[in-house]
């Protein structure tokens, strides 16, 4: 029973995951437009805090708009999603002001 279980929860951390990078695509230019004020002396750490909380009104809102959409989704999975979205975001955005730092010293 203990291996059903886990494959079932496999299966719907997959559909998690897609879900996941499917609000991103569709949040990451929004979160972009709020984190103008992202500013290069800012510490990689204080740079994830800001962006997480300029991005949490956006994916609070995708997050309620894909429940909305499926009612497959289990509320207890929230908290994941957020997470996971977030996280992506985060990891999105700074990717990109790395590459941007290369850029301008280029």
């Amino acid at each position: 029973m203990g291996l059903f279980n886990w494959s079932f929860r496999s299966a719907d951390g997959e559909q998690l995951q897609g879900l996941a990078a499917r609000v991103v695509q569709r949040s990451l230019n929004e979160v972009l437009q709020r984190v103008t004020a992202l500013t290069p002396e800012m510490s990689p750490a204080e740079a994830r805090g800001y962006i997480r909380a300029r991005a949490a009104k956006v994916v609070n809102r995708e997050i309620a708009a894909a429940y909305a959409a499926e009612p497959r989704l289990r509320p207890a999975d929230r908290t994941r999603l957020a997470s996971l979205v977030t996280d992506s975001l985060v990891a999105a955005i700074a990717q990109q002001r790395r590459m941007g730092r290369r850029t301008m010293a280029a």
